[in-house]
């Protein structure tokens, strides 16, 4: 999965064990659970895959659901912002993809509607 060695220029930054541990599932038979806010005008309820998906260590782990399926492959590693910034690394395909907005509330509709309409995009050019 470690496609540089964990080398940043000559330094050896991860090792392999390290890598692979991110993205197990670290949560056991528990399941991402959908997270209220606080504050409702800084962010929506979230996360996408709550209910289906795992978290290894730092990561949101993507599980297979079918309603996903034109997204990030299983066990593709993400997480997210609080103004709507969003990246992932997808260990299937070799990519890490990362989304820059700075938009409130956190996981609205419309942050929601760009970040699908990207992730569908970049998926349909590279499979």
């Amino acid at each position: 999965m470690l496609l540089n060695g964990g080398l940043l220029g000559p330094a050896k930054i991860l090792s392999e064990n390290s890598v692979r541990m991110m993205g197990e599932n670290n949560i056991g038979s528990i399941f991402v659970e959908l997270q209220r806010a606080a504050d409702p005008s800084l962010a929506k309820p979230f996360p996408l895959g709550a209910g289906n998906d795992k978290f290894g260590l730092g990561f949101q782990i993507a599980s297979s659901d079918p309603k996903y399926a034109k997204f990030r492959s299983v066990g593709s590693m993400s997480w997210a912002g609080i103004y709507n910034t969003e990246f992932w690394i997808d260990p299937v395909l070799h990519i890490g993809v990362v989304l820059m907005m700075q938009v409130l509330p956190f996981y609205d509709e419309g942050a929601i509607r760009t970040l699908r309409d990207f992730e569908e995009s970049v998926y349909q050019n590279i499979r």
